[in-house]
C-alpha cells in the first residue's frame, strides 16, 4: 500500500511497541456471556501482523458507558478469556493508573497481548484532554486505529494520541475508509441508493454524493419531501432534485397506507394524507435495472417498512439486486440497512458492509471522520 497511513507502512520502520485502539464494546448477557465476538475477530489480522514482526501490542478499548468512573460492571477483565480464545494469544490485563505500568509492559513478551482496563473509566477520555492523550502516547512507539465505530468521536484515544505518535489505520479501519472514498474512481455507472423515513437525516448525505455518483435512487418515507410542496423540506429536496450533475431518480409508483389499507399509487396521485410504506412494482423494476447496470453501488436506508411482510418487497428486491450484480463493487451500511441484509441476504455477497452505525452515517455525510483526519494529518509518520 502506498498510503503513508496504511498499517503495512510500519514494516519499513523500527518500531517496538504499538498502542492499538480497538472497539471491544461487545454485547454481554446478564451472566457475563459474550453474545457476539465479531469485533474481536475483526482485529486479528492487524494483531497477527504486529506480533509476527515482534512488536508489542497494547490494546485500548471501551465497554459500555461508565461515565468516567470505575465501574466493574464494565470492566474489560471479563473479556480476557474470550480474547485469548479468539486471537490465540495470552492476554495480560493491566490498569492504566498502575504506577508500575511501564515496567510491567516492558516485562511482557512480544508474543503476548496487553489489554488496558476500560479507557472510559477515565473522564478525560470522552471529554478530551491533551495531558491524558500524552499519557497514553507515552506507552508505545506508534499508534494504530482499528475502532472505526467510534472514530466520529473527538476522544483522547481517537484524536488526541495521533498528535503525539506516528499513526496508522489497521486493516479493518482501512477497509472502512476505502469502501466509500477510494473504490469508485469512475463516475459513470455509479449508483447510490438512499432510503429511510425522513429526509432530515439524509440532506447532507445527499448533498455530499452529488458529483460523486452518476445516479441516486430515492426510497422510503423521504420520498414525500420531493413530491409534497407543503413538506418542510420540499425546497431543499427540489434543489437536490434539480442539481444538474447527478441524476436523482424518484419512484414511479409507491405503496401507501391510508385508513389502514395498503394500495399502490402512481407518484403523481400521492395525497398529503398518504403514508408511504414501500416503493411500487414499476419502481422496483426500474431500480433493479439501474442497479444491474452499475459498476459501483452504495446503499443506505430501506425502501419502506421492511419489518412487515406486505411492505418489505422493495427493500428485499434492493438486497437481491445488489447481491446479483457480482461485477459491481458494493457497499452498504447503517443500522436498518444491515438489519435488512441480515433478513433478506448475506453479508458475504457484498464487498463491504459497515457495522459502524453512527460512524458510517457521519462518514458518508461528511466524507471523513475526526479519527480518520487525525491519522491522515499526522505529522510524525
Amino acid at each position: 500500500m502506498n498510503e503513508k497511513f496504511h498499517i503495512e507502512q510500519i514494516l519499513n520502520k523500527n518500531y517496538k511497541s504499538c498502542l492499538l485502539r480497538v472497539d471491544f464494546n461487545v454485547p454481554i448477557s446478564d451472566t457475563n456471556i459474550i453474545l457476539d465476538n465479531t469485533r474481536i475477530h475483526a482485529v486479528k489480522k492487524t494483531i497477527d501482523l504486529l506480533i509476527n514482526n515482534k512488536i508489542k501490542v497494547i490494546l485500548i478499548s471501551h465497554l459500555g458507558r461508565p461515565s468516567g468512573k470505575k465501574n466493574l460492571t464494565f470492566s474489560l477483565n471479563k473479556l480476557v478469556m474470550e480474547i485469548e480464545n479468539v486471537l490465540n494469544y495470552k492476554v495480560n490485563f493491566l490498569e492504566l493508573d498502575d504506577q508500575q505500568i511501564k515496567n510491567k509492559i516492558d516485562a511482557i513478551n512480544t508474543n503476548e497481548i496487553i489489554l488496558l482496563e476500560n479507557i472510559r473509566f477515565f473522564r478525560d477520555e470522552e471529554s478530551y484532554s491533551d495531558i491524558f492523550s500524552k499519557k497514553l502516547s507515552s506507552l508505545a512507539d506508534f499508534y494504530i486505529n482499528e475502532a472505526f465505530a467510534v472514530s466520529h468521536r473527538n476522544h483522547s484515544s481517537i484524536t488526541g494520541v495521533p498528535l503525539y505518535l506516528p499513526s496508522y489505520m489497521g486493516y479493518k479501519m482501512y477497509d472502512e475508509y476505502t469502501s466509500v472514498l477510494n473504490s469508485n474512481p469512475q463516475f459513470k455507472n455509479s449508483t447510490a441508493i438512499f432510503g429511510g423515513a425522513k429526509i432530515d437525516d439524509k440532506i447532507l448525505i445527499l448533498q455530499n454524493f452529488i458529483k460523486k455518483v452518476e445516479t441516486i435512487l430515492i426510497g422510503g418515507g423521504m420520498i414525500k419531501s420531493f413530491i409534497n410542496s407543503k413538506d418542510d423540506n420540499y425546497n431543499t429536496a427540489k434543489l437536490i432534485l434539480n442539481n444538474g450533475i447527478t441524476k436523482i431518480i424518484l419512484p414511479e409508483d409507491i405503496l401507501i397506507k391510508s385508513n389502514n389499507t395498503i394500495k399502490t399509487k402512481l407518484i403523481q396521485d400521492f395525497s398529503n394524507d398518504d403514508q408511504i410504506v414501500d416503493i411500487g412494482p414499476k419502481s422496483i423494476n426500474k431500480y433493479t435495472k439501474i442497479i444491474n447496470d452499475s459498476n459501483y453501488i452504495l446503499w443506505n436506508g430501506p425502501m419502506g417498512i421492511f419489518e412487515e411482510k406486505e411492505t418489505s418487497i422493495g427493500t428485499r428486491q434492493i438486497v437481491n439486486s445488489i447481491q446479483d450484480n457480482e461485477a459491481a463493487y458494493t457497499v452498504a451500511g447503517g443500522g436498518s440497512t444491515v438489519q435488512s441484509i441480515n433478513q433478506f441476504g448475506n453479508f458475504s455477497n457484498f464487498n463491504h458492509v459497515s457495522t459502524g452505525g453512527g460512524a458510517f452515517m457521519e462518514f458518508i455525510e461528511n466524507g471523513s471522520l475526526p479519527g480518520i483526519d487525525a491519522i491522515i494529518e499526522n505529522k510524525t509518520n
